[in-house]
């Protein structure tokens, strides 16, 4: 999938990364970068793999068009750790008796 220059706008916001901290990560040139952000070329396959590489590596995923609906348009999110989630492991019951198989082998859901 091709990057567009506003995906890669909103991953570098989303992650409060500056140009130059994304020219090191995916290590191409910074005029490069700006050029493509601002619309005036279009990069290569090598060189797109290598930001969407460096983002995706910083927790971004991104969406191509359509992928969620017929509606929705290529986009980013940014995804979470699972230590950055607020359930608290220590409050989790299981209890035994769910642990046991209750159905017969084969018998799907």
């Amino acid at each position: 999938m091709s990057i567009t220059a506003s995906q890669c706008r909103a991953a570098r916001a989303m992650l409060d990364w500056s140009q130059e901290t994304l020219v090191e990560g995916a290590d191409i040139e910074l005029d490069i970068l700006c050029a493509f952000e601002h619309g005036h070329s279009k990069l290569d396959l090598e060189l797109q793999d290598r930001l969407r590489a460096a983002l995706e590596e910083a927790g971004i995923s991104f969406i191509d068009d359509n992928q969620t609906s017929a509606a929705g348009g290529p986009g980013v999110r940014m995804l979470r750790s699972p230590g950055e989630f607020d359930t608290d492991q220590s409050k989790t019951v299981q209890y035994t008796e769910n642990l046991a198989p209750d159905a017969p082998t084969g018998a799907g859901g």
